[in-house]
Order: C-alpha cells, then structure tokens, then sequence
C-alpha cells in the first residue's frame, strides 16, 4: 500500500446527490433504527440506520466509488484500480445531536466517507460543522468545516473526527467505509 495511507488526510469534494436521498428514504422505510449504545452518534433527537444490505447493490454505490477514486488519484496520486464496500449507514441529525470524537477501525487499506444529504442553517460559529483531529510532523492539530449539501469527505478509517452540536435543523448524511482493492 502507498505511504499515504500511513499519513493523517483529508480530502473534501462534492458529489451530485440527486436520486441519492430517494434511495436513502426508501432504506430507512425498510429497515429500524439501530441502538446507539455503541455508537458516536449521540442525542436524543437522532436516529442511525444500517443500510449496507439494502445499498450494496446499488448504483449509487458504483457513483460513489468512482468519485472517491478521482478524488483520491486527483489530490494524493493514487491511482487505483477498486473499492469494496464495508459498510453503509445514514445518520439523522435534530437538535441537539452530535457526534462524539471517534475513528472507524485502524486498517491502513480503508477509507471512509461522508456525503452530506441535508444540512442545518446557521450563524452560529462551529455549529454542526464536522471536526477532525490529525498528525503533522509529529504534532498534534485539529480542524473543522461547514458542510454543504452534495459535500463528500474522505478520510482514513483511522482518522478521529465527529460533528458539533446543533441547535436546530436536520443534518443527514450517507456514511460509507470501503476497503481499498
């Protein structure tokens, strides 16, 4: 595996969503949501739901990994060939839902990425924005960003990132892991 993938990164594009939250609302009208004992997905106002059986097939999925690959060969030079899905879920956000500091795994041949579907309107610093926190030279440091609607992030598994508190609003995204072929 390239070096890169024993680097702290983060790559921020966007991607067309449309049909994407069609898709996602007939996963969650089929599926319940999941416990969140486990999870760093926190509030009371907030409900997470598995969709990777319900998304593994389609199309979506083939649209996604096309645009993490351009993105990953466009920003770190890589230049590879697949992605195989490792999971998928969506998060639904209200007020007062957040998401605590967490990683995903540490395999150095995974990547994950968010797509935002829908996104709070605010004025207030940091509200909702997602944060992460990477090494530089040895030095610790941390980040945040506003998301937009259609914003995709990728990052590696291992990266620890969440989201802020939010007042009001929905924030829903698409949450996809991937193993690197």
């Amino acid at each position: 595996m390239n070096h890169v993938f024993n680097k702290d990164w983060i790559i921020i594009d966007n991607i067309s969503i449309i049909n994407m939250s069609k898709i996602v609302k007939k996963g969650i009208k089929n599926t319940s949501p999941v416990s969140l004992d486990s999870k760093s997905t926190t509030g009371k106002n907030v409900k997470q739901y598995d969709l990777f059986n319900y998304i593994k097939n389609n199309s979506i999925i083939d649209r996604v990994k096309e645009k993490i690959l351009l993105s990953l060969d466009r920003h770190l030079h890589l230049k590879l060939n697949n992605l195989k899905l490792l999971s998928a879920w969506t998060v639904l956000g209200y007020k007062n839902s957040y998401h605590t500091l967490h990683k995903h795994n540490d395999k150095k041949n995974h990547v994950s990425s968010v797509i935002y579907l829908n996104i709070l309107n605010s004025n207030i610093k940091e509200e909702g924005n997602f944060y992460y926190v990477y090494k530089k030279n040895e030095e610790i440091k941390h980040g945040s960003y506003r998301p937009q609607v259609g914003d995709l992030i990728i990052f590696p598994v291992w990266l620890l990132h969440g989201a802020y508190p939010q007042s009001k609003g929905l924030r829903q995204t698409l949450n996809l892991d991937f193993e690197i072929n």
